[in-house]
């Protein structure tokens, strides 16, 4: 199998998992008391996350470059942070509420990257000469991984906005 064709599989497969694994969010949402429910969720992140990092780490090897430098990598990169932002907000939270909110986002943006995207644009071309520096892959990345924590942090505002929606709500900070 030759990377180009592992790629079209990945990308594929990191959507379905992510389709998969919103729904199961949703399910945990709408029936709090189905077992092992939000336990598949959160492999379900974690897996769609490896399965991204494997899309990412083969346009790498194939392109021979950090894969930051059209749309379709970019797309899948914030997919990335997404869920891997998502663990992290979800291990500290203890909420399953993450899931619920930031699974659907995550999804689209790697749906509309892998289905949406003309095939010229998915493809690996060479740099052009303005990208052809170490930055790119300093910059962008932490460009983009910022992007995704202030995604999944203003979906989790918006959440606890619409959940307590209309209830006295005492908030109180943690003493570190």
């Amino acid at each position: 199998m030759d990377l180009v064709t592992l790629q079209n599989w990945l990308d594929n497969a990191s959507f379905a998992i992510l389709f998969v694994t919103m729904l199961l969010y949703w399910c945990g949402v709408a029936f709090p008391k189905l077992p092992y429910v939000p336990t598949l969720g959160t492999t379900g992140i974690a897996i769609a996350n490896l399965t991204i990092a494997a899309l990412l780490t083969a346009r790498w090897i194939d392109a021979g470059y950090f894969p930051l430098s059209n749309l379709y990598e970019s797309l899948f990169f914030l997919a990335w942070g997404i869920t891997a932002v998502h663990l992290v907000a979800e291990y500290t939270s203890r909420s399953r509420l993450v899931g619920a909110v930031t699974a659907p986002v995550a999804m689209g943006i790697s749906a509309f990257a892998a289905l949406s995207l003309p095939t010229q644009m998915q493809m690996s071309e060479p740099l052009v000469p303005a990208l052809k520096s170490n930055w790119l892959m300093m910059h962008v990345s932490v460009m983009l991984l910022s992007y995704a924590a202030l995604m999944v942090g203003a979906l989790m505002a918006i959440a606890f906005l619409v959940v307590t929606r209309g209830q006295a709500i005492e908030l109180r900070g943690s003493s570190v």
